[in-house]
């Protein structure tokens, strides 16, 4: 009934014109962002498309999971022509799409929803609580200067945009924020110099940027922030990653851009108290279960009987052993034996119990 295709990034000029015009019918973005995402990541990405008329892209990102570093997929772009809902074409993309991912053996994959209630039939697990907070700089600069009160200050702090770094600064910033992330979560995007340098150009395509700050004493990498700045006065920071003492270098930073408004879309590393209420910031989903059980952390025996309606293959009776290096012992039959042990779950109730208690550093970026 409908005609599926998977696009590989080498055959994509066959179907750009058609996901150009999908993406400008079904989302508010710039003309400038659209010409960045189809010039430089969608060229990385596997395009699921059915008749010409709905589609979703799959991003490659490196992720490191539990010290893991493994290969997933952002789900972005997911769309359909207005006058084609309803019939079913989305439904049919998103299973290819996980089919294929499962066929690749991806341990999980995840997604920015528009409503949680779309995915959740899927498979899919509200994960990353994150605290937001919106307010004015004024408001921001009040209760970051008493938070900080009493912090030991670093001592001559200078701020460099991303542009103006060295070679060597660029490899510094990596190392930085892969420690720093390395030691307060146990699922974040590899930040490398590649991950930098293309989120620099989306920054860029939405009027926004990368400042970095060092401590000039002791020549090191002391934060960064990624933000945009496409309505006007007001900036939101997608990624803010700093030691304590140079929080009021972000602030004194964003108000010589003249912003007035800021929204920030997590908070681990502000110390704010007026932070919103936690909420789920993406969903993911379990693909492989083979692959993604040799991610969990060693020590662990389970059973589980699980139902998957999605991936088939995912179903069955899984006895699971994790060991030393992240290996495990998995099996699809107990024989007829041990089966009190087993609990019965869904592929989603168990990713509840195995994503949702993560901590994650990602970010709804393309």
């Amino acid at each position: 009934m409908y005609n599926i295709q998977v696009i590989m990034p080498d055959r994509q000029n066959t179907i750009e014109e058609v996901c150009r015009m999908l993406w400008a019918a079904n989302f508010d973005d710039t003309q400038e962002y659209i010409e960045y995402y189809f010039n430089n990541r969608w060229h990385e990405s596997i395009t699921v498309i059915s008749d010409n008329v709905s589609m979703l892209n799959l991003n490659p990102y490196r992720v490191k999971l539990n010290r893991k570093e493994l290969l997933t997929y952002y789900i972005v772009g997911v769309c359909t022509l207005a006058e084609y809902r309803k019939r079913g074409y989305m439904d049919a993309v998103l299973r290819c799409a996980l089919q294929y991912m499962y066929n690749a053996g991806m341990p999980f994959a995840y997604l920015m929803p528009a409503s949680e209630n779309i995915y959740k039939p899927y498979g899919f697990q509200g994960i990353y609580p994150a605290r937001a907070w919106d307010g004015s700089l004024e408001m921001l600069k009040r209760e970051t200067f008493k938070s900080v009160e009493g912090m030991k200050n670093i001592g001559c702090v200078q701020c460099i945009l991303y542009e103006a770094l060295t070679d060597n600064q660029k490899d510094s910033l990596s190392i930085y924020a892969q420690n720093i992330l390395s030691k307060n979560f146990s699922c974040y995007v590899v930040h490398d110099r590649h991950y930098f340098k293309e989120l620099y150009k989306e920054m860029q395509a939405c009027n926004g940027g990368i400042a970095t700050f060092w401590d000039m004493e002791q020549a090191c990498c002391t934060g960064y922030i990624v933000y945009l700045c496409e309505n006007g006065s007001r900036a939101e920071i997608a990624e803010s990653v700093f030691e304590d003492g140079i929080q009021h270098e972000v602030i004194r930073y964003l108000a010589e851009l003249n912003i007035t408004e800021i929204s920030l879309y997590e908070t681990a590393f502000w110390n704010l108290t007026s932070a919103k209420k936690q909420k789920n910031y993406l969903m993911a989903r379990i693909i492989d279960l083979k692959a993604f059980v040799q991610c969990l952390p060693p020590g662990q025996e389970m059973w589980f009987d699980i139902t998957d309606r999605i991936i088939s293959t995912n179903s069955g009776k899984w006895h699971i052993i994790t060991g030393d290096g992240g290996t495990c012992s998995l099996c699809a039959s107990d024989n007829g034996t041990g089966h009190e042990k087993y609990i019965k779950c869904t592929i989603e109730e168990f990713g509840h119990k195995s994503l949702a208690n993560m901590a994650y550093y990602m970010n709804e970026l393309v």
